[in-house]
């Protein structure tokens, strides 16, 4: 009997292992699900892994206003969190933990009509100087989710280059349930929050050089550059 139940582990292991080596790993940077899963080979499993270590910079805690509100963010990092079960999807992405204090001081609170306090990340899209894929980089903006019913409502999120100040600026919102609702702390189109960094600022990556994007994209990013020049700033 007892012979019988190893086989079976060990059957079981070797099929466990096979599926993870079957499962397919992408570089997370300018990847999205849709196009991975137009993969003949999506059916196997796929990790949109960091590799880059992009995402790290990101992370801490964070704070401003909006409209007389104050805004409070913790951003932590989730590795291999899973998308989707069939087929299996897993990715590295960030996780926005929101609170919102009204004009008073007091916490609001995420109740069913307002959105969740909860932004996941979906997506990370890296411009690099051309034509060397792996240059230094001249555009980034990291993408998160948050919801509210069937409502998903899009942040894009842009560090000033000194990595001290996050813009979240509106992106766009799909509305399934029709209301067309969203509470008046949350950005609408043209408008951002300007989040800045109360934790530790992390060393800039070696290959961090994004330009200034203009005011609404990359506020906090210091002055534009000199024409014809990279941006002087540090």
């Amino acid at each position: 009997m007892n012979r019988y139940v190893l086989c079976l582990l060990l059957v079981l292991g070797l099929a466990v292992q096979e599926r993870v080596h079957a499962q397919q790993v992408f570089p997370l940077e300018n990847m999205t699900l849709l196009e991975l899963l137009e993969r003949p080979d999506a059916s196997q499993g796929i990790y949109m892994e960091d590799t880059g270590h992009r995402l790290d910079k990101y992370t801490g805690t964070w704070e401003g206003t909006f409209k007389g509100y104050k805004i409070k963010a913790t951003i932590s990092q989730q590795k291999k969190y899973q998308v989707q079960e069939n087929p299996p999807v897993f990715q590295d992405r960030l996780l926005m933990q929101v609170r919102i204090f009204d004009r008073s001081g007091k916490a609001v609170p995420f109740i069913s009509k307002v959105i969740e306090g909860e932004g996941g990340g979906a997506d990370l899209q890296v411009k690099r100087l051309a034509p060397n894929p792996m240059g230094a980089v001249v555009e980034e903006i990291y993408q998160f989710q948050f919801t509210y019913g069937y409502t998903g409502y899009f942040l894009q999120g842009t560090l000033s280059n000194d990595l001290g100040t996050l813009s979240l600026a509106y992106y766009s919102a799909i509305v399934l349930d029709g209301s067309g609702w969203a509470p008046e702390f949350m950005p609408r189109a043209k408008e951002h929050w300007v989040l800045h960094r109360t934790s530790r600022v992390p060393p800039r990556p070696a290959d961090w050089n994004p330009p200034y994007r203009g005011e609404y994209n990359n506020p906090g990013g210091g002055p534009p550059p000199k024409p014809g020049r990279p941006s002087q700033r540090p």
